[in-house]
């Protein structure tokens, strides 16, 4: 048997991770949004992105923090100086799963392929469907069937002009 592919060993990783922190997540009224796993120089970087109903905040962010901290499980998975970053999405958020993009058609977004398709690698267009894995991509270029999983990038590009013009609307 062959050697592990890394991005499979990460997915795994990733998967453990979520199992110890899903928990402090939710019982601050908070729910996972995405992890990431950064290998920095010296230390790897966990990085935790929650989201609420209710709109989460830097309390959120600090009390799920404090409470991580004291995962211990977490060492075992990253080793014992691992560096833990907790944050919200924000506008522009990157999405980790398939199930995330439903409430966002009709919205703009920036993908990043693994593999380019007809010489596009970065396409930007609106989310017209999302069914089973498949994205349903529009530019002005042309249209795409893209599947999630070829996906390297997956991200909001919100129109700021809209939202300014909603924030001062309902002002």
């Amino acid at each position: 048997m062959g050697a592990v592919a890394p991005f499979l060993l990460k997915k795994i990783m990733i998967e453990e991770i979520k199992k110890i922190i899903e928990p402090a997540i939710m019982q601050n009224n908070c729910f996972l949004w995405g992890i990431e796993i950064l290998r920095g120089k010296k230390n790897p970087t966990l990085r935790v992105f929650i989201d609420s109903y209710e709109n989460a905040n830097i309390e959120d962010c600090e009390n799920i923090s404090k409470d991580l901290n004291y995962e211990v499980s977490l060492e075992s998975i990253l080793g014992d100086d691992f560096i833990l970053e907790v944050s919200t999405p924000g506008i522009n958020r990157k999405f980790f799963y398939k199930e995330q993009l439903n409430e966002y058609i009709g919205e703009e977004f920036e993908l990043r392929l693994r593999k380019p398709i007809n010489g596009d690698k970065n396409i930007k267009g609106h989310l017209i469907n999302m069914s089973n894995d498949i994205l349903s991509i529009k530019n002005k270029k042309r249209d795409y069937e893209l599947d999630f999983n070829d996906l390297d990038l997956c991200k909001l590009n919100p129109n700021y002009s809209k939202l300014i013009k909603e924030i001062n609307y309902a002002k």
